[in-house]
């Protein structure tokens, strides 16, 4: 009996192999290329969080503002702001174990307001908060009268 002593790969192997070394690259490249990774999850992170100061001056019996406040490009903390005197107090952010929240390397704030709501929820005037990563920015406005967060 003749055993045949082939030694390479079929058309359909060869192929077969191009098809998952292709889609290995096209998922490299797009991690590679996408140099804000951070930048769309840590703005809407900050959005929750101004929305959850929102709704803590909003169920706030004193005469108390809640607000989050910059404390520099690379972090915000949650704070009330008294309205006549007295001492700001902080709490937690939701889902974290402190009351402020620092961005990932590479995410910073080119925009640095305080952002306070009274106890309508609105925050007094448009502000417009501006996150950057790796020269892309995301920007987004709380509207003067509503407190809306929309996008822009």
């Amino acid at each position: 009996m003749k055993t045949s002593d082939n030694k390479g790969f079929t058309l359909i192997e060869v192929i077969a192999v191009l098809i998952i070394l292709g889609i290995f690259a096209a998922v490299a490249a797009s991690r590679v290329g996408s140099n804000q990774n951070e930048l769309i999850p840590q703005t809407d992170i900050l959005k929750s969080h101004l929305r959850y100061a929102q709704l803590k001056a909003l169920s706030d019996d004193t005469s108390t503002s809640w607000g989050i406040v910059f404390t520099s490009s690379t972090s915000y903390t949650i704070t009330n702001v008294p309205v006549s005197g007295g001492t700001a107090v902080s709490i937690n952010l939701p889902s974290e174990n402190s009351s402020t929240h620092t961005f990932p390397s590479g995410v910073t704030s080119t925009t640095t307001p305080t952002v306070a709501f009274d106890s309508w929820g609105n925050p007094g005037a448009d502000i417009t908060i501006t996150l950057s990563q790796g020269g892309v920015t995301k920007a987004f406005k709380v509207n003067n009268i509503t407190g809306y967060i929309q996008d822009i």
